[in-house]
């Protein structure tokens, strides 16, 4: 998924190794941590997003949010970066897909961007 910051056009993407970088990081699993809000897990978030195409560090990430933030809102970013984890089929992957669990699958996935989307940033 493409991302504008500024003039620059980065590539979002998770992978496998993303998200298990992500919960080394946060020690949280991704399911509990799409339910944390926070700049901080924001900040983790985007890095991770980031490392398989751009070589980013937190505090790169940081400066990254920042300088979105000049044209740009945390929902917005935070609705990009919901939208990456989605089509990158994690949130599919969280519930077993048999014939019975699959419209319980999607419910939960559309559930959870959503929750990424609307979710208020504490801090």
């Amino acid at each position: 998924m493409k991302l504008q910051i500024g003039e620059t056009i980065y590539e979002l993407e998770f992978t496998i190794n993303s998200v298990c970088a992500f919960e080394e990081l946060t020690g949280k699993t991704l399911i509990q941590a799409l339910s944390v809000g926070g700049y901080r897990s924001l900040r983790v978030w985007l890095m991770c997003g980031l490392m398989k195409n751009h070589q980013v560090t937190l505090k790169q990430a940081g400066d990254l949010i920042q300088e979105y933030l000049k044209t740009g809102t945390i929902d917005d970013l935070s609705a990009i970066i919901g939208g990456a984890v989605e089509q990158a089929g994690f949130l599919n992957a969280q519930v077993p897909q048999t014939p019975k669990r699959q419209s319980k699958a999607k419910a939960c996935a559309k559930f959870i961007t959503r929750l990424f989307k609307r979710r208020s940033i504490t801090g």
